[in-house]
């Protein structure tokens, strides 16, 4: 059941799914394999910082990365389930990853 506290704008939710790859089309039997979980930025992003306050993502400095202040956004176990309930899929995690 999504957490009605939560504030999530079309951008940030499109980001989410950006994160891990998501493409409907590779949605089988309700279930989708996430094949990655990040998204690269060259300095703090506003969309994904509300997504940290929220719970659903977690972010680390990207020294590797490009710009005057590299970051790196995960989505968290929470925003996992919060894509899960909001898709109605079910969202397969690959944790080697």
């Amino acid at each position: 059941m999504i957490n009605q506290d939560l504030n999530i704008n079309p951008e940030q939710l499109e980001n989410m799914k950006h994160c891990i790859g998501f493409n409907p089309i590779k949605v089988k039997h309700n279930k989708y394999f996430a094949w990655r979980n990040y998204f690269t930025t060259s300095d703090n992003d506003e969309n994904w910082d509300n997504l940290v306050i929220q719970g659903l993502a977690t972010k680390k400095d990207f020294k590797l990365g490009g710009g005057p202040n590299p970051q790196v956004y995960q989505v968290s176990k929470e925003g996992f389930k919060y894509l899960e309930d909001v898709l109605n899929i079910r969202i397969i995690v690959d944790k080697r990853k």
